[in-house]
């Protein structure tokens, strides 16, 4: 028989167990509240070091991680800086002058510095557009927050010299935060559409101007002259003497100067889209002398430029730092905390007895302090906003030095990618999961597996040529789904069904048909040997267009459908999606059963010497290999054949019409069967390859402004790159403000 060991404590005899479970909860609270404020201090302290890094690298960096990584640490900077404070608070109000704590005291000196921490980095304001319409949530938090600080100091003055910085510290912390309050606040739509001139406004002052002229009792006469594209001729500096040493500038680097410079112009016209608002003829005009004679490659770049430019707009500092007071304000927080760092070190670490632990955090909130402000600060400097102004106001010998430390051709403005979604890769489902059966029983294996599906593939010299010598060719393409490509050719005509159907569907049924083009039965007959080398790569090159934008708008599809027009495709493509997994799912039932009835019963190994058996171990594995050790590729394009030979693309358009499931996947197959029919694979390919870009420009020109600025923060979409180029060229409904008689000069007498 056992008895329980017992001990004495100071309520009286209680059981050993529960006295040293008391001893260790007691020690681990104390461990808690000395270590609570430091833990949350410094965690908010990285985060900020985090989110300088972290945020404007979103912008060239699409990957779930960054993004995933991103978000959370936005969201966790206020609450964590605003329980810092509040231990602060609470430890303060149980602080009485009999019972003073040096640390206690250094510890409100950390106050100032959570509410520089509230102020968030240079580098991210906004995580989303939705958080700039949030600015008065902040601006409130900033009033509590400033009123707690300020209790924090009145509890905490006792005359001294750290009570005096922390005023400093305060100031600068409210200046901090509301900088980010004023950005919110110029950032949200209504603000940044009221903030963009109106295009009235210059001939409007010019009538004032002759009305007050007239009241005064001169005579007026109004002197109408020629427009003069100014932005123009500001901006295309091709033949320009903008440079000095010209023959001595590297020609890449002057080709650099004319895109940024260009850029800078056309984005004060062009900002107009992204709030939705009207354009002028005379604006398409501009930009069109701007643009014209640019390489397709110079166009694309000073639209990289442009969006760049409206992300750090719309979700960074920009519009603070990238003014006098604002470079000057970043120099004087970084002086005053410079001047507090040596302050405390020289006054208050030799008169008073302070924890060492202490010590090491105010150190790091000082130091860090100082880093964040020169790091705004080569941001700043860095920044494609400084170099228009380096270019505008000639001082090429700043710029030089900017440019040998970061290369102005080497700066990353968006990811470059396009990302890549094989519908019959997905249907496949050959990616499985550890988790599988569990994200199944929670309905969500589709939403988590697609992501193991997508690519990204760069965006290519070859695509952007295609697309930049189509928009030119084009006045109104932005009506056109592929009627134009399909009309050039008389053997086309016959096509003309399939994109004349809803859009969603038209992108899911030639979707399916470059699929099956793309893996005919005899791989060589993708491109055919024999011809002359100019044909073979008008294929490749038709090729490869086809093959990025039909898989990107197949991403695109089921990532985004916000961005394409409006339709219902979420539920065409879960049909669609359905009815090709069961197609599938039944294949691979029908095969099982006729391997099993083809193999030999009671078939085995036992018996055989070891030749034997060694050959038949190989026979096995290669059996395995071959069914299960397909790339993607061969996977996809044993996937086709199964389609052609199972459906049957004869059968009445309008029977099959009547089971939407099967809809779009048999006419996929039968658009493909019309494709193949084509003897000249050229011209097929030149088909599918400017149907694509056709649907593409359709999608960018329908797709909203607002959606647009969303994806800037995901790395950016080629989409938007098209969508702005097709504005510069005046083939977006944007244009709807005609020619206005320009008055540039009054004559009085």
């Amino acid at each position: 028989m056992t008895f329980p060991v017992i001990g004495f404590g100071d309520g009286g005899i209680i059981p050993r167990g529960r006295a040293a479970i008391e001893a260790s909860g007691s020690g681990f609270k104390a461990i808690w509240n000395a270590w609570e404020l430091r833990g949350m201090v410094v965690l908010s302290l990285s985060i900020q070091v985090f989110l300088i890094f972290i945020g404007n690298r979103r912008k060239h960096s699409p990957g779930a991680f960054t993004t995933f990584v991103t978000w959370v640490t936005y969201l966790m900077a206020d609450p964590v800086a605003v329980y810092a404070v509040g231990i602060i608070t609470t430890k303060l109000t149980k602080l009485t002058e009999l019972s003073a704590d040096f640390n206690v005291e250094l510890s409100a000196f950390w106050a100032p510095f959570l509410l520089l921490h509230l102020g968030g980095p240079d580098t991210i304001t906004a995580y989303a557009l939705e958080d700039n319409e949030l600015w008065l949530r902040h601006f409130l938090s900033l009033l509590t927050q400033a009123g707690v600080t300020f209790y924090i100091l009145l509890m905490a003055w006792n005359g001294s010299s750290l009570s005096i910085m922390t005023i400093g510290m305060m100031i600068a912390g409210i200046v901090k935060y509301s900088e980010r309050v004023w950005v919110l606040w110029s950032s949200s739509s209504e603000q940044f559409r009221n903030s963009i001139p109106n295009h009235a406004s210059i001939l409007s002052k010019v009538a004032e101007e002759q009305k007050l002229r007239v009241a005064e009792g001169f005579k007026v006469v109004p002197h109408e002259v020629i427009e003069v594209r100014e932005a123009a001729m500001e901006y295309n500096l091709e033949d320009s003497d903008l440079f000095e040493e010209k023959g001595n500038t590297n020609e890449m680097y002057r080709s650099c100067l004319v895109e940024l410079l260009a850029a800078r112009g056309l984005v004060t016209i062009f900002q107009r889209l992204f709030a939705d608002l009207l354009l002028s003829f005379q604006d398409r005009d501009t930009s069109l002398a701007i643009l014209d004679g640019k390489d397709f490659r110079v166009a694309f770049k000073i639209i990289e430029i442009e969006l760049g430019l409206m992300f750090d707009v719309l979700y960074t500092k920009a519009k603070v730092i990238d003014t006098w007071w604002g470079t000057a304000r970043r120099v004087g927080v970084m002086l005053f905390s410079a001047v507090i760092l040596v302050l405390f070190l020289l006054v208050e670490v030799r008169s008073n007895s302070y924890s060492p632990v202490d010590l090491g955090v105010t150190f790091l909130l000082l130091g860090v302090a100082i880093f964040l402000e020169v790091y705004a600060l080569a941001f700043l400097m860095f920044s494609d906003k400084v170099a228009c102004w380096l270019i505008k106001s000639k001082r090429f010998k700043a710029l030089k030095r900017i440019h040998r430390i970061k290369p102005l051709q080497k700066r990353q403005r968006w990811s470059r990618k396009m990302s890549q979604l094989c519908l019959l890769s997905f249907c496949l489902r050959e990616k499985h999961l550890f988790c599988d059966r569990l994200l199944k029983l929670a309905g969500v294996d589709e939403t988590i597996e697609k992501h193991f599906y997508k690519t990204n593939k760069k965006v290519t010299d070859n695509l952007k040529k295609v697309i930049v010598e189509y928009i030119k060719g084009e006045k109104s393409s932005w009506n056109t789904r592929g009627s134009k490509i399909l009309g050039k050719f008389k053997e086309a005509e016959k096509l003309r069904w399939s994109i004349e159907l809803e859009f969603d569907e038209s992108i899911l049924i030639w979707h399916i048909a470059t699929e099956l083009c793309l893996n005919p039965r005899n791989p060589d007959s993708l491109i055919p040997s024999g011809q002359e080398k100019r044909i073979q790569d008008n294929i490749g090159s038709y090729i490869e267009t086809g093959t990025l934008l039909s898989r990107y708008l197949m991403y695109l599809f089921v990532f985004h459908p916000y961005m394409l027009p409006t339709g219902i495709g979420r539920l065409k493509f879960a049909d669609t999606y359905t009815e090709a997994m069961r197609f599938f799912d039944e294949l691979k039932s029908i095969k099982g059963k006729e391997k099993r009835g083809k193999e030999k019963p009671g078939f085995t190994c036992c018996g055989l010497n070891t030749k034997q058996l060694c050959s038949c171990v190989i026979t096995k594995l290669k059996s395995v290999w071959k069914q299960y050790g397909k790339t993607d590729e061969y996977k996809v394009r044993d996937a086709c054949n199964e389609l052609r030979d199972r459906l049957n693309t004869k059968l009445n358009m309008t029977i099959v019409k009547e089971d939407k499931s099967k809809f779009v996947l048999f006419h996929g197959c039968l658009l493909a069967s019309q494709l193949e029919k084509f003897n000249d694979q050229e011209m097929k390919w030149e088909v599918i390859g400017m149907v694509w870009v056709e649907l593409l420009a359709y999608a960018a020109a329908k797709c909203k402004a607002n959606y647009h600025c969303q994806q800037l923060r995901r790395g950016g979409e080629f989409l938007t790159h098209v969508w702005l180029l097709m504005a510069h060229y005046g083939l977006t409904d944007h244009f709807q403000i005609p020619h206005a008689p320009s008055i540039t000069e009054l004559i009085v007498t």
